[in-house]
C-alpha cells in the first residue's frame, strides 16, 4: 500500500514538478522586473513564486486537457507564472459566470 503511494506521488510529481518550476522562472523574472530599484522582500518573492506555481500546474492541465503540443503548453505555462496573479483571478471570473450559467 504504501509503495502504490510513493509511485502515484513520484507520477505527480513527474508530470507537475516541472511546469511548477517553468512559472515560478516566469515570476523570478516579472519580480526583477518590476522590484529592481525596491528592497528585495522574501514574503512578496515567495507568495509570487508560490501563485506562479500553482497556475502554472493548472495551466499545464488545461492545455494537456485541450490537446496542445508540448511548445505551445510550455509557453502558456511560462507566461502564466509571469501573469500568476491576473491570470488566476480571471480564470476565476470565467468560472464563476459558467457555474451560474449551468445554475440557470
Amino acid at each position: 500500500m504504501l509503495d502504490d503511494i510513493m509511485e502515484t506521488l513520484r507520477h505527480i510529481l513527474a508530470l507537475l514538478l516541472p511546469p511548477a518550476l517553468m512559472a515560478m522562472g516566469g515570476s523570478a523574472v516579472k519580480y526583477g522586473r518590476l522590484h529592481r530599484s525596491e528592497s528585495f522582500s522574501w514574503r512578496d518573492f515567495m507568495v509570487g513564486m508560490a501563485t506562479a506555481g500553482f497556475a502554472g500546474v493548472v495551466m499545464h492541465c488545461l492545455c494537456r486537457g485541450l490537446g496542445l503540443n508540448i511548445w505551445i503548453t510550455s509557453a502558456v505555462v511560462a507566461m502564466s507564472g509571469y501573469s500568476a496573479g491576473q491570470l488566476l483571478d480571471y480564470g476565476q471570473e470565467l468560472l464563476l459566470k459558467w457555474l451560474e450559467r449551468k445554475a440557470r
